[in-house]
């Protein structure tokens, strides 16, 4: 993969650069978060490894802007000294796609980087299938990798177009929790299970996925979730 690596520290740069590499990855380091910014005009990247502390910036802050106003839709891994889990969190609403903690071990870096690869890797062959119209409330392009609510289209980061994608396609259909971290995150009880909570809660909010337009997301006590179609709108069968 191209992975873009925006940490200050030189050694840490030079540190993760040589794990990554070792692994037939291409990396450019960055310093700045300003220089980042220039070097996402001018070229692409499937991952970019961001520090929460910067010089410039708040790498969480900056986060949140490459997803909300830069439109970025590339995986994001973040990176800090803090283990809290409402720092997880945290990173995770901000629109990170995972989360690890300082000080960097090299094989569980190199696995993170991995599962976030098989995601990138297979999600042309996931997510890429045809035009559906679930509703005439909500459809998906898979081209566009954009969802579709009513006439407007929906800002998604990646993670939440799969997870919307694999649940709009399967409405009724009881999914574990650890069956989409797998699914959508490619590990298996490696991150917490807050992880699909958070992602769930924003597409809620995002997709009006409350019954308002004919689909509710459906929290299952300790197991997972549902998207169950309501009376007002009947669903189209993919």
């Amino acid at each position: 993969m191209q992975i873009g690596i925006l940490e200050d520290d030189h050694d840490q740069r030079d540190y993760l650069t040589l794990c990554l590499e070792a692994q037939g990855h291409e990396l450019a380091g960055f310093e700045r978060a300003s220089q980042l910014l220039r070097a996402l005009r001018e070229r692409s990247f499937d991952l970019l490894i961001i520090d929460w502390q910067l010089p410039d910036a708040c790498g969480m802050e900056l986060t949140r802007t490459l997803r909300s106003e830069h439109g970025w839709r590339g995986l994001i891994l973040f990176i800090t000294a803090s283990q809290g889990e409402e720092d997880v969190v945290h990173a995770l609403q901000h629109g990170a796609d995972d989360f690890l903690a300082k000080p960097i071990r090299p094989a569980e870096l190199t696995a993170r980087v991995e599962a976030l690869g098989r995601r990138f890797v297979t999600s042309d062959t996931n997510y890429l299938q045809p035009k559906v119209a679930i509703s005439d409330q909500y459809r998906i392009e898979p081209d566009e990798h954009t969802i579709w609510c009513g006439a407007e289209p929906v800002a998604l980061t990646q993670r939440e177009y799969q997870l919307a994608s694999l649940l709009l396609r399967h409405v009724g259909e009881l999914y574990s929790r650890a069956y989409l971290l797998e699914m959508i995150w490619g590990v298996n009880g490696d991150i917490s299970t807050r992880t699909v909570d958070t992602h769930v809660s924003r597409l809620r909010r995002k997709l009006g996925l409350n019954g308002s337009r004919g689909l509710r997301l459906k929290s299952v006590y300790q197991y997972g979730y549902r998207l169950e179609s309501c009376a007002t709108a009947p669903v189209k069968s993919s």
